[in-house]
């Protein structure tokens, strides 16, 4: 077993809670640790939905029915690092292959962090060369399908796409209703019924939940009041300012403001009438989502990535000439950095 593995699970699936958005990548994990499953296994999806969870317990059921494997579960931050301590010593790279080309089972966590270090792909497409001919298992977690990674090596992005990828959603409302009174109870917490619909309304994911369950436990022992309703409101007013509103909101908002229908800002239209807002709308998502310019043109009617850039190209060109436009653009921006616009559209 691999010493950068940090999984400590026992009971590979102690606590876990298994729904309609999990249920398919869940069954891919437990397939893989079987060494029945397609490799690679690629799950993405967004922050705080449960990747990491499903990697751990990938990593404890391999153990569970193989002792004896030799598994490497590393974040792709880690094994950057790794290449780069490799580069600077002369045995580098050889004690590097040795940790990960040798192993039964590669976890790599956050893939999309590799997507700046070309040098560190070039270091993993001969990884997973290795693995492959060893008939190794590799699994890996990222935000996105590898359809959509941007700026990858074609070979690596083939060689993913050649395996099994499975997108992992946000918890629906039950499961986190569920997830809730299940931490809860973990932490001696007492929640409100109050409290736990309000709270389960609000998040996106289990990472924020957890954050929130952690601040309202010490925020109960400090205060030595219950975790009720108005705790929680006061706690979501606070995170206010930190939520990151969705391409649909921002695409709304303009439709709102320049008074264009939305189902023209997606569609093939031309007029100067339509194509002004809509590029604002791509400038305003890229830099209020940080989300990549493909998917953004995907939202717009699936333009491809030169288009969306240029859009926003050109809508940053109006703004500096447009006082106006350029009002307008903040005015929108800020509604969504003061929470005055439902992040969610």
């Amino acid at each position: 077993m691999d010493p950068e593995r940090s999984t400590t699970l026992t009971q590979p699936w102690d606590g876990y809670l298994a729904g309609p958005e999990n249920a398919l990548a869940q069954a891919g994990v437990l397939a893989l640790a079987r060494g029945e499953g397609v490799s690679p296994l690629v799950l993405h999806g967004p922050a705080g939905v449960g990747k990491t969870r499903l990697l751990e317990g990938l990593v404890a059921e391999r153990l569970v029915r193989r002792p004896g494997s030799a598994v490497a579960h590393i974040t792709a931050e880690a094994f950057a690092a790794a290449c780069a301590s490799a580069a600077g010593r002369s045995d580098g790279w050889a004690d590097v292959r040795s940790r990960f080309r040798g192993v039964d089972l590669f976890v790599l966590d956050d893939l999309h962090f590799l997507e700046r270090l070309p040098w560190t792909m070039i270091e993993l497409g001969h990884t997973l060369d290795a693995l492959e001919e060893a008939g190794a298992d590799v699994a890996v977690a990222s935000k996105l399908p590898p359809g959509q990674w941007e700026g990858w090596p074609a070979r690596l992005v083939s060689r993913f796409v050649g395996g099994l990828s499975v997108r992992v959603d946000a918890p629906g409302l039950p499961q986190r209703r569920r997830y809730l009174l299940d931490r809860s109870n973990a932490r001696g917490v007492t929640l409100t019924a109050e409290a736990v619909d309000l709270l389960a309304e609000s998040a996106e994911g289990y990472r924020t939940l957890n954050g929130w369950l952690a601040r309202l436990a010490l925020t109960g022992r400090v205060e030595k009041r219950g975790l009720d309703r108005s705790l929680v409101e006061a706690l979501l007013f606070e995170d206010k300012i930190e939520f990151k509103p969705s391409i649909d909101a921002i695409a709304r908002a303009v439709s709102t403001r320049f008074g264009v229908p939305l189902k023209e800002l997606r569609a093939a239209t031309r007029r100067q009438t339509i194509v002004e807002p809509r590029h604002l709308a791509m400038q305003l998502a890229r830099t209020l989502t940080g989300e990549s310019f493909t998917r953004i043109g995907t939202y717009f009617g699936g333009r491809d990535k030169k288009t969306v850039m240029h859009g926003c190209e050109a809508a940053t060109a109006r703004c500096a000439g447009d006082p106006a436009l350029a009002a307008a653009a903040e005015a929108i921006a800020g509604s969504f950095r003061r929470g005055q616009v439902d992040p969610e559209g």
